[in-house]
C-alpha cells in the first residue's frame, strides 16, 4: 500500500485536504477529481504512479474533507484553489490531470494561467459550459438534494456516472463508487451544482493548448460521450486521444488497468520528450 503525506493548507481561506505520494523530486503530477467525489476516487492512480512522480490529490473545495464554508463560490474559485494548490507545493509548472469536474477545472486553468502547465491530462470531460437543459437539471438536482439528502441523489446519479459493463459486472467498483457519494455532504455537492452551471466555455480557447494534452474517455460515457473527447482532441494541437472499452464517465475508476496504462504511458513520453 503507497504511503500517503496529508497536508491540511488553509488556501483562499478554506482549510484544504491534500495527499501526496512520491518521490518529492519527481515531476509532479495533480489529480483534480470529478463531481462529487474526494481525492480517494484517486486512489487507483496514486498507486500506479507513486513509484516514479510526485503524485498530489486534493478536494476540491466543499467536499471531501475540504472546508464547505458558506457554500457560496463562483466556478472561478475551484481554479483560484488549483493555482493555490500549486504555490503551496512550489512547484511553477505540473502535470494536471482532472476528471469530469476536475477536468473543467484544468481547462479554465489552463485558459487562466498557462505557464503553470507542463502538460494536461482531460478524463470524460468537456470544453463546453451548460446550456439552459443542463442548467435546469442541475437546479432540479439542488432542490431535491435539499429536500432529500445524498441517499435518493446517490441512487439517481450511479446509473448516470457508470456504465453498463460495471453495474452488470464489477459490483465492487458500484459499492465503492455509492460508499464515496453517500459521504458527501450535501451543501458542498449544491455548491459544485451552483457553480458548475455558472462555468465558462473553453472551447474557443482549445485551439491556445500549448502543452502535451492526452484526452481519455469511457467508451460508454454518456455524460460526456467520445464525440465529444474526439471534437476536442481535434481542436487542441498535437492531442493525444483514447477510448477506455467498457466503461462509463469513471474511466479511472472502472477500469483503472487500463487508465494507468494510458497515462503512465503518456507521462513516459513527456519525460522522453
Amino acid at each position: 500500500m503507497t504511503e500517503l503525506r496529508s497536508m491540511r493548507p488553509i488556501l483562499n481561506g478554506y482549510r484544504h485536504w491534500l495527499v501526496e505520494a512520491g518521490p518529492s523530486g519527481g515531476l509532479p503530477v495533480v489529480l483534480v477529481h470529478g463531481f462529487p467525489f474526494s481525492h480517494a476516487a484517486w486512489v487507483p492512480q496514486i498507486e500506479a504512479l507513486s513509484d516514479r512522480y510526485r503524485v498530489v490529490a486534493y478536494d476540491l473545495r466543499g467536499l471531501g474533507r475540504t472546508e464547505v464554508g458558506d457554500g457560496q463560490y463562483a466556478f472561478e474559485s475551484y481554479v483560484d484553489d488549483l493555482v493555490a494548490v500549486l504555490d503551496h507545493l512550489g512547484e511553477d509548472r505540473a502535470v494536471v490531470c482532472g476528471l469530469s469536474m476536475g477536468g473543467y477545472v484544468a481547462l479554465r486553468a489552463v485558459e487562466r494561467e498557462p505557464r503553470r502547465f507542463r502538460a494536461l491530462v482531460l478524463c470524460d470531460t468537456r470544453s463546453g459550459a451548460d446550456g439552459n437543459e443542463g442548467k435546469i437539471s442541475r437546479a432540479e438536482s439542488v432542490r431535491e438534494l435539499k429536500r432529500s439528502g445524498m441517499g435518493p441523489f446517490t441512487e439517481a446519479f450511479l446509473p448516470k456516472v457508470l456504465g453498463p459493463t460495471t453495474l452488470g459486472d464489477r459490483p465492487r467498483v458500484v459499492s465503492a463508487v455509492e460508499d464515496m457519494l453517500r459521504q458527501q455532504r450535501v451543501t458542498g455537492v449544491v455548491a459544485a451544482q451552483l457553480a458548475m452551471a455558472g462555468r465558462t466555455d473553453t472551447t474557443e480557447s482549445l485551439h491556445a493548448i500549448a502543452v502535451p494534452t492526452l484526452i481519455l474517455v469511457g467508451e460508454e460515457d454518456t455524460l460526456t460521450p467520445p464525440a465529444q473527447a474526439r471534437e476536442m482532441a481535434a481542436r487542441i494541437p498535437g492531442a493525444e486521444l483514447e477510448v477506455i472499452p467498457g466503461v462509463g464517465h469513471l474511466s479511472n475508476l472502472e477500469n483503472p488497468q487500463a487508465f494507468n496504462a494510458a497515462l503512465v504511458g503518456f507521462l513516459s513520453r513527456l519525460e522522453d520528450a
